[in-house]
């Protein structure tokens, strides 16, 4: 790595002949670094970025956007789309950027991930935080339609319409004859929609709206509109509370790639249908023997539940609830955040050299 201490470095690396994207922070000598793997799937991590800037005075800190999303290549087929290849893309980036000893930072999806990650045993990594994640995706369906019960019942009813006559065949596996390559989308590209975006979700989300949406949804060729209009309510009750929604959570969206999330997961949070449908690694958690700390939101979709089965499963671990946040944790209570994180961190690096080998 190249990066200077408070100085940004960007580039890609190769991987499976395509591009992947990275940026580091921060001083490489200063420390073990602390690689952020992000959520969706298929969602980039451009709101960590505040977040790098904080933590890269003690350490070099590394995101990356996973194929098929963000900056990185976006190629069109959607066999690639398996929990192996993400897994594959972590182990080429700590090869092309030289990366012996980590610290693993997994948000959701990316918790996920960089249990599977742990699971296949590699060396060099000396701890490990799974941030608003989850161990089964049962268990988090089951979780999720719990808390958006307690929503209004035309909301919850615009869902169950949809849900009920859902199909499944968007999330088709099968790669295309000739795969489609296209390039990733940057930030300024999305700017201005993310600016509109931001302005309407008061709308959006509004009763008015909701109520709308509520009488849409008896009309077939309307129920997917419908549908994600009222997981917007959802959303902004357990993924981000906060009034003035951050700008850079819509470009984040909208720099997303719709068919790595559905064929991974499904058409929503709660509706799990693609090849993560049956992940559950709640029996293999005490095969996992580093410093793990997890950290969750008081209003979180990740709930306490399901932080519970983490914190029981992995041995020697600990959790800590932010009592302002949703999922998004890193986001609505930065300075929280960081604090603790800093402190599990620097305790990891004080003590025995711990590495999963």
């Amino acid at each position: 790595m190249t990066a200077s201490s408070g100085v940004s470095a960007t580039g890609f690396f190769s991987f499976r002949g395509f591009r992947t994207w990275y940026e580091t922070i921060g001083d490489p000598s200063s420390g073990v670094p602390l690689v952020l793997i992000h959520g969706g799937p298929g969602i980039p991590g451009g709101a960590y970025a505040p977040l790098m800037t904080q933590l890269a005075d003690r350490r070099a800190v590394v995101r990356y956007d996973q194929l098929g999303c963000g900056r990185s290549d976006r190629p069109n087929d959607p066999s690639l789309w398996r929990v192996q290849t993400f897994v594959d893309e972590f182990v080429a980036l700590r090869d092309a950027l030289g990366l012996d000893q980590v610290h693993l930072l997994g948000h959701s999806w990316g918790g996920m991930l960089a249990i599977e990650y742990i699971l296949s045993r590699p060396t060099g990594v000396r701890s490990l935080v799974l941030s608003s994640s989850l161990c089964s995706t049962r268990f988090w369906v089951e979780e999720a339609r719990r808390l958006r019960s307690a929503m209004p019942a035309h909301i919850v009813a615009v869902m169950r319409r949809f849900e009920e006559h859902h199909d499944g065949s968007a999330e088709s596996v099968r790669a295309p004859a000739v795969v489609e390559m296209r390039p990733g989308v940057m930030p300024e590209d999305v700017a201005f929609r993310a600016r509109m975006m931001r302005w309407s979700l008061p709308f959006v989300t509004s009763s008015l709206t909701q109520r709308i949406a509520s009488w849409a949804s008896h009309v077939p060729p309307l129920r997917r509109a419908t549908y994600e209009i009222a997981g917007m309510a959802f959303l902004r009750r357990h993924l981000c509370r906060m009034t003035d929604f951050p700008l850079v959570l819509c470009q984040d969206f909208l720099a997303r790639n719709q068919q790595v999330y559905e064929v991974m997961w499904g058409p929503s949070e709660f509706f799990a249908t693609g090849v993560l449908a049956d992940w559950n690694v709640e029996p293999r958690l005490a095969e996992i023997d580093v410093p793990t700390l997890i950290l969750s939101g008081r209003y979180d979709e990740a709930t306490p539940a399901q932080q519970r089965r983490l914190l029981n499963g992995i041995p020697g671990s600990r959790w800590i609830i932010l009592e302002d946040s949703a999922h998004l944790t890193f986001v609505e209570e930065p300075r929280r955040y960081v604090e603790v994180l800093t402190s599990f961190l620097d305790e990891v690096d004080a003590g025995p050299s711990q590495s999963a080998s």
